[in-house]
């Protein structure tokens, strides 16, 4: 499910065009005329209502499986031999430089 599409939003959208296109929605899907697709909507809204969530969905809800950066970097750290531990900061400068790609 991508939430950009169901509410019609582009990613570059910022809160209030995302509060707005989430208002629109609702109020064309209502629960009782159009209960499944009003919970689309609401689900969509809750996962990019602001810039945290917005990151958060980035980061662990991608649409398919295995394609999110921490995923990317579970699969390195998993099929690189290491010799020694990964520290924090080497972590998340690999999100950083997966985030921009």
């Amino acid at each position: 499910m991508n939430p950009y599409l169901i509410l019609g939003v582009t990613r570059e959208a910022d809160d209030a065009l995302i509060r707005r296109a989430y208002l629109d929605g609702v109020r064309a899907a209502t629960p009782e005329g159009h209960p499944v697709r009003f919970q689309e909507i609401s689900t969509a809204y809750e996962k990019i209502k602001d810039e945290r969530s917005r990151h958060r969905h980035e980061l662990f809800d991608c649409e398919s499986a295995g394609d999110s950066p921490l995923d990317a970097f579970l699969r390195h750290a998993r099929t690189q031999a290491r010799r020694a531990p990964l520290g924090f900061d080497a972590m998340k400068e690999f999100l950083r430089a997966s985030s921009k790609s």
